[in-house]
Order: C-alpha cells, then sequence, then structure tokens
C-alpha cells in the first residue's frame, strides 16, 4: 500500500470490527441504555480521572460543531487557530448548529495559538462590542500542523480564555496521537489544564466511525444532550457505536494504534531532506520539487500538496497499519533521483 494521504484511508482494527460482531447477536434497549454504553462512560471516566459525562457521535464535524455549539450563543465568538478543521474543514458546521456564531480565525507558527496572540483577538472583539461577545477558543490536538500542545501550553491558553469569560473546546481527532507522543494523561492533557469539553477521536485511529464528545463541564450536559438529540446524532442503535470504543480503549489499543502511527512517520520524516514542521504525531509535512512529485506519483505513493506551507509542500499521514516496508519504499523512491 502506497497511500499516505490520511488516516482516514486506513480501515478499521480487527479487534474493533470483533467488537461489534459480538455485540450484533442478540437483543439490546435502544438509543443509549444497553449496558455496553455505560460500560464505556465509565471506562471514559476512569481515564480521564473523573466524572465526566460522554456522548458518542457518528462523525467528528458533529462532535465539533454540536460541541461549540453548546458552548457558544448565537451572537457568540469563537477563537481557534486559522488552519482549524472547524473553519477550513466543516462547511459552516459550528456556525450553523449554534444558529450563528462567528468564528474568529487566528494566526500561529507551527499549527498553534499562541498566548499573546489570542489574548489579543480575544480583547479586540470585547471591546469593540459590535461584532460577537467572545465565548470559546477551540483547540486542536494534535494540531493540523502534526504538532502538539504541551500541558504547560494548554494551560495558559485555558487561563487566558477563561480569564476572558471563554471556555474551552478540543478538536482531539488525534487525541491519542498526542497522548503518546506527550507521554502525558489524558487528564493533565485536558480537564486539567482547563479545557471544557474534548471530541475524542477514534475513527482516524482505528475505529469505523466513532467519535465521542466527552464533557469535563457537567453543566453542559442538560444542554448538550439536548441539542445531541435534536440535531439527529442520538442513535437508534448507540450500541454499534458504543462497541467501536469498547475495543478501542480494551488494552491499549487506541495508544498502541496511535503509537503505531507516530512511529511511522517519525521514521519517514528522519529521512527527508526538508521537513516543514516539527513532527510530533503522525503527519509529516515536506518540501519536495516537481520532478521528485512527479516521479512519486508515477510510481503510484498517493498523498496531498499542500500549499497552506509554501511552493512545493506535501502532507504525508501514517496509520495504524502503516509498515516499516511502506515508508522504507517511499524513502527509497525519494533517494533513486539523488
Amino acid at each position: 500500500m502506497n497511500d499516505f494521504r490520511s488516516d482516514n484511508t486506513h480501515g478499521a482494527s480487527a479487534e474493533i470490527l470483533e467488537a461489534m460482531a459480538r455485540i450484533n447477536s442478540g437483543t439490546f434497549t435502544s438509543y443509549g441504555q444497553d449496558p455496553l454504553t455505560a460500560r464505556v462512560r465509565d471506562r471514559l471516566r476512569g481515564i480521564f480521572e473523573t466524572d465526566c459525562e460522554v456522548l458518542p457521535v457518528l462523525t467528528g464535524t458533529a462532535g465539533n460543531a454540536l460541541s461549540v455549539a453548546a458552548l457558544t450563543p448565537p451572537w457568540g465568538g469563537v477563537f481557534c487557530h486559522e488552519d482549524a478543521h472547524i473553519h477550513r474543514d466543516e462547511m459552516g458546521a459550528p456556525e450553523f448548529f449554534s444558529g450563528g456564531a462567528k468564528l474568529f480565525p487566528i494566526a500561529g507558527a507551527n499549527g498553534k495559538l499562541d498566548r499573546d496572540s489570542l489574548a489579543t483577538a480575544i480583547d479586540k472583539i470585547a471591546n469593540e462590542g459590535r461584532t460577537a461577545t467572545p465565548a470559546c477558543v477551540s483547540l486542536t490536538q494534535a494540531t493540523e500542523a502534526g504538532t502538539m500542545y504541551s500541558v504547560d501550553e494548554l494551560r495558559v491558553l485555558c487561563d487566558v480564555a477563561h480569564q476572558r469569560g471563554c471556555r474551552v473546546h478540543m478538536d482531539g481527532a488525534r487525541f491519542a496521537n498526542a497522548v503518546v507522543a506527550s507521554g502525558a494523561s489524558p487528564a493533565d492533557l485536558t480537564w486539567r489544564a482547563g479545557v471544557d469539553v474534548l471530541v475524542l477521536g477514534a475513527t482516524k485511529n482505528g475505529a469505523l466511525a466513532a467519535e465521542m464528545i466527552v464533557m469535563f463541564d457537567k453543566s453542559l450536559a442538560a444542554e448538550m444532550n439536548t441539542r445531541w438529540h435534536r440535531g439527529g446524532h442520538r442513535a437508534s442503535k448507540m450500541r454499534f457505536l458504543s462497541a467501536q470504543f469498547d475495543a478501542y480503549l480494551s488494552d491499549d489499543l487506541w495508544l498502541r494504534n496511535a503509537r503505531r502511527a507516530n512511529e511511522m512517520a517519525a521514521r519517514l520524516a528522519a529521512g527527508m531532506t526538508e521537513v516543514l514542521q516539527p513532527v510530533d504525531a503522525n503527519v509529516v509535512f515536506a518540501r519536495l520539487g516537481p520532478d521528485v512529485l512527479a516521479r512519486l506519483r508515477a510510481r503510484g505513493f498517493l498523498f496531498y500538496d499542500w500549499p497552506l506551507f509554501g511552493d512545493g509542500a506535501v502532507r504525508f499521514v501514517c496509520g495504524f497499519t502503516t509498515t516499516e516496508a511502506e515508508v522504507d519504499a517511499l524513502l527509497g523512491a525519494l533517494q533513486s533521483g539523488r
């Protein structure tokens, strides 16, 4: 396999498919009242070391949009990185589900927000008093640039947000990759740093289709539950979503899968001559000449151009099924023309 376009192109872990097949036998109470969903809820409370509330959804876009909407009134402002998925890739879903909240994209090196730029952006909108009311800060972990916020960086940004009356949403589509890369606990990377709501990703990391809204601020639970139901994301056969998470969180599958993807990205980056961003997780951005790009594509390698990072910039993503042989084949193709 020569596909480095995205971790979304990989299949599902065998353990997850087996769990879904097992739960297919017999009958279960619908709409999340089954014992498996309760077990997943308890397991997540153990992993995050706190009494959080959780709601499964099918997609990250649904999780992000519902979470941002619960944190932000229609007249509210949401502050995010200019390359954030909620800004560039979700077709206005956060604005739609919130009834009109406005996103304020902020530039930042290596895909990350910094204290000063975030504080300046929030204060500017608050002082103008005509554009929106600051309500939410959205962070991505790991970021769209393949980098990772440290615990200290998260704590600083969450403090900036909370001091200005904003709550904090985290898009955790690649959260497992950040946990593995940082060595920090899931609790330290979220609520202990000040995150109010996490959308915990699983689809990119071995699930078939499953994400989880994790509410550390339990005062959000009633409203979030209503939005989740009204928005059409309360699955009737929820046991199939829960089965994916049950397997995902068992025997550290989520961390093992993420570690594999991270290791393959590090192996790939080590053989590149011009890497454009720090490789903290499972994504590598590099600059390649037109002849090299043509040669790779002629040999069947799949990857995306990434013009946001300049001419010749491309993105390679490793997944939990990426092998050393596949990475080495790509590196071999790169070096064959030198």
